[in-house]
C-alpha cells in the first residue's frame, strides 16, 4: 500500500456499483470537449449569426421592422446553435459511458477472466481491528481493463477503461493502474504488443503513455454524422511491444 493509502488490486464483484458510478464521473473531458467547441465551425457560424443579428436590432429602424425582425431570428438562430452543438457534446459522452456499461463493464468478470485483467485502484474506507481491509469498505478510486482475447488475437491485448476519480487525479494512481497492467502483460509469453485510443481532449493521458514507452501508431477521427461540420474528435492509437518484442526492438535500435 502507496503513503497516500491507495493500491492497486485485481477486480472484485463488490466494486461493479462503484465502477459503473465512476465512468460518468468524466466531467473533466467533457469540459474539455465544450472548450475546444468555441472554435470549431458550428460555433463559429453562430457567433457570425449573433453579430449580425445584433447589428440588425441595433439599426435605428425601430423594433417592429422587417430588419429587427430579421436580426431577431439571426440572434435566435445563432444560440439555438450554439446551445444545440454544446448538449449533444454532453449527450454523446452520455451515450459513451451507457454504451461501455452494455459491453465490457456489464460482465467485467467474465470479459476480463484470465489471462485478461481488470484493476482497481481503491483505498479503504474503514478497516478491521487487525488492520485488513474489509470487502466492501473500500473506495474505488480508478480502474483499467487489460481487454486480452487469445482466441481471437493471441498476439495483441487493447487497454480499456483507464479512469481516475476526478478527485484524486494528481496522485499517480493512472500511472499505478498502468505499471500493474504492464506487469501483467508480460507474464504472457505469447503477447506481442499492447493497443490503446486516447481523444485529443486528454492530454494529460497521452503524456503518461508516452513517458511509459508507448508510441503513435496511427491517428484517426471522430466526426459529427454531418462530416465534421459540428465537431470532429482526434484519436491518437498507441502501440507499445511487450516480452520478446519488446527485447527485439532495443536490440534492432
Amino acid at each position: 500500500m502507496a503513503s497516500d493509502g491507495i493500491y492497486i488490486r485485481q477486480y472484485r464483484p463488490s466494486d461493479l456499483p462503484q465502477i459503473r458510478l465512476l465512468i460518468f464521473e468524466e466531467a473533466s473531458i467533457t469540459r474539455a470537449a465544450k472548450r475546444a467547441f468555441l472554435l470549431k465551425p458550428a460555433s463559429l457560424i453562430a457567433y457570425i449569426l449573433g453579430g449580425i443579428g445584433l447589428g440588425l436590432l441595433s439599426l435605428p429602424d425601430g423594433w417592429c421592422s422587417p430588419a429587427a425582425t430579421l436580426g431577431a431570428l439571426l440572434c435566435v438562430t445563432g444560440i439555438a446553435l450554439f446551445t444545440a452543438v454544446r448538449r449533444g457534446i454532453t449527450q454523446a459522452l452520455v451515450i459513451y459511458c451507457e454504451e461501455a456499461l452494455k459491453t465490457d463493464l456489464e460482465d467485467i468478470t467474465t470479459h476480463y477472466r484470465a489471462p485478461a485483467a481488470f484493476f482497481v485502484a481503491a483505498r479503504p474506507c474503514s478497516e478491521k481491528a487487525d488492520n485488513s481491509v474489509a470487502e466492501g469498505t473500500e473506495e474505488v478510486v480508478g480502474y483499467v481493463g487489460f481487454d486480452y482475447q487469445p482466441d481471437k488475437n493471441p498476439e495483441t491485448a487493447v487497454v480499456r477503461r483507464m479512469i481516475v476519480s476526478e478527485k484524486h487525479r494528481g496522485c499517480g494512481i493512472a500511472g499505478r493502474t498502468m505499471h500493474a497492467l504492464l506487469a501483467h502483460a508480460e507474464t504472457i509469453p505469447a503477447l506481442q504488443c499492447i493497443e490503446l485510443g486516447t481523444s485529443e481532449y486528454q492530454p494529460a493521458a497521452q503524456r503518461l503513455y508516452e513517458r511509459l514507452g508507448w508510441e503513435v501508431a496511427w491517428v484517426d477521427q471522430w466526426v459529427d454524422p454531418l462530416g465534421g461540420w459540428l465537431w470532429k474528435v482526434q484519436i491518437r492509437h498507441f502501440r507499445k511491444p511487450v516480452g520478446a518484442a519488446a527485447s527485439l526492438k532495443v536490440q534492432v535500435q
